[in-house]
């Protein structure tokens, strides 16, 4: 499987990690629920993809490429399902993520 696809398989399966702690963390027992249980399991799975992009790839391009796919992921989850806002911090930091992934690019 390309190296990418499991990327996306693995920062989709972060967000909707993190998607269901965050809806298992406004219920009254958070750690009881079955969202807390599916949001262990997808972190297992994403576990588990780490493993084969460690093979072949360098660690530091594939994290700096996961961490600012995951940072817009979960930003847009937060903004548009937890009705969270956005700072102007916030936005220069997504733009800080955003430069990061391009100066680990042009390492390459």
């Amino acid at each position: 499987m390309p190296p990418y696809l499991i990327l996306a398989g693995i920062v989709l399966c972060t967000a909707y990690g993190d998607y269901a702690l965050k809806y298992a963390s406004l219920k009254p027992s958070p750690l009881s629920s079955s969202w807390f249980a599916g949001g262990a399991g997808l972190y297992a799975i994403t576990a588990a993809g780490w493993l084969f992009l460690m093979q072949s790839h360098n660690l530091a391009q594939i994290g700096v490429l996961y961490s600012a796919a995951t940072i817009l992921t979960l930003t847009l989850v937060g903004y548009l399902f937890f009705d969270e806002s956005l700072s102007s911090r916030q936005v220069i930091g997504l733009s800080a993520a955003m430069l990061s992934v391009f100066l680990m690019k042009s390492e390459a």
